[in-house]
């Protein structure tokens, strides 16, 4: 495929960015927190003095509850399953990136000398797949057509073990229209969207309060990006883009009929 001819020709210095997002070990779990409701970010680089020292995922932080505010991030942070230096393939670390559902990765000077120099995004990739892909593959071509969804009455907390089980950035909302015997999309949840809103961590210490859980309807976007059967990949990749989302539900005649992803593209762009 011409894409992945592109990306062997593409160095990882062509698509690296500053590094700006990050926390050390020696801040507060709750500051890393903060740093991901903000970002949106689901893992945290641990940076001291320019080194990079590990990582720390959204995973961790969401279920410390705030009456634990004093713990360090050196007491949870863990080594990083994937780093890249300038020397290193491009496709392959895309392929590893999608394997491992990472959507960033730290870049260092050597594997030796662990000083950071920036940050590889995925979807910085992805705007080099969509330079090189012309009309074909199309949407229904790569699509995941098993979707699981959940419901606008859904509690977050079921969602969320749902999306971590299967590693799923979102979820469809749906509802089933009986008149017309369709599966309709009604909006998305994404994991970004709960980590800003800390509802898992909320959620948990709301038990012994006896607080009513948070339900999708709260959260979810409305209405839901959606992508046509028809679709080139390169304008599927074009909206995930322009509207800062990772998948997105494939319709046709206004009835769910798969999904399609960041990593389902890069898959096929790499071969």
């Amino acid at each position: 495929m011409a894409c992945r001819a592109l990306l062997m020709r593409v160095s990882i210095s062509d698509v690296i960015q500053p590094c700006s997002v990050f926390v050390s070990s020696r801040d507060l779990v709750t500051r890393a927190r903060a740093v991901m409701r903000s970002s949106g970010f689901r893992t945290l680089p641990v940076i001291d003095g320019g080194r990079l020292e590990g990582i720390i995922t959204a995973r961790q932080i969401i279920r410390i509850t705030s009456t634990r505010s004093n713990i360090p991030v050196a007491g949870v942070m863990f080594p990083p399953r994937l780093i890249a230096t300038p020397a290193d393939d491009l496709t392959k670390l895309a392929k590893d990136m999608v394997e491992l559902e990472i959507s960033n990765v730290p870049v260092v000077q050597s594997y030796s000398d662990k000083t950071v120099i920036g940050l590889v995004r995925l979807e910085d990739i992805l705007k080099k797949i969509a330079g090189a892909m012309k009309s074909k593959p199309t949407v229904s071509d790569i699509m995941t057509r098993n979707v699981v969804t959940c419901e606008r009455d859904d509690e977050i907390s079921i969602v969320w073990g749902l999306m971590e089980q299967k590693r799923y950035s979102g979820l469809p909302v749906t509802r089933y229209d009986k008149q017309k015997h369709k599966l309709k999309v009604i909006g998305m949840v994404t994991r970004s969207d709960i980590i800003r809103s800390g509802t898992i961590r909320l959620a948990e210490e709301s038990v012994k309060g006896g607080r009513p859980p948070t339900k999708v309807r709260s959260l979810m976007r409305t209405p839901a990006i959606t992508a046509a059967l028809g679709m080139s990949a390169a304008e599927a990749i074009e909206v995930m883009l322009q509207r800062n989302v990772g998948r997105l539900p494939v319709v046709d005649e206004g009835s769910l009929v798969g999904i399609v992803s960041r990593s389902d593209i890069v898959r096929v762009a790499c071969g």
